[in-house]
């Protein structure tokens, strides 16, 4: 079997002398290579993003004047204000408004761009919904490079 008392013994011996040695080795690798991600990762810095959407209004009452079971208002104006995580306004990014039958005056979906103030101001839309309740208009907000945003839900109260 070609292995001696002796061998075995002279290598534990020797294993455990050079232990510490060994050690030493990874514990400085691992200080090296723990240094290195500490220091890149404390160069990274957040990416930008959309992190705040508001609208003014609040709320959109409708009304149902003709009695007929469908409620609207088509004076409706609304303004959406953009923000990044700074606080600074975003310029350029694309704001769409959908749900309870939200359109332009002349019938079209209703989109548009944010302004150099973060602002994309809506004017004369129709809103329309059936039966008394309350409903929401979903406001998306994109932009290039800091993604998309759709938590602003307007509520339509129809009454």
């Amino acid at each position: 079997m070609g292995l001696s008392r002796k061998g075995l013994s002279g290598d534990r011996a020797g294993g455990i002398e050079g232990l510490p040695l060994q050690l030493m080795i990874m514990v400085l690798v691992a200080g090296l290579g723990t240094a290195v991600l500490v220091g890149w990762m404390g160069g990274l810095s957040a990416p930008q993003a959309i992190a705040s959407v508001m609208g003014e209004p609040s709320e959109i009452m409708l009304g149902d004047e003709d009695m007929d079971g469908t409620f609207t208002n088509d004076r409706v104006a609304l303004t959406i204000l953009v923000r990044d995580q700074d606080g600074n306004a975003v310029a350029g990014a694309s704001v769409v408004l959908d749900g309870c039958g939200v359109t332009n005056a002349d019938g079209s979906l209703v989109y548009g761009s944010t302004d150099a103030e973060g602002k994309a101001v809506f004017q004369d839309l129709t809103v329309s919904r059936h039966g008394p309740g309350i409903g929401f208009i979903t406001v998306t907000v994109a932009k290039g490079g800091l993604g998309t945003d759709s938590s602003l839900q307007i509520p339509v109260i129809s009454r």
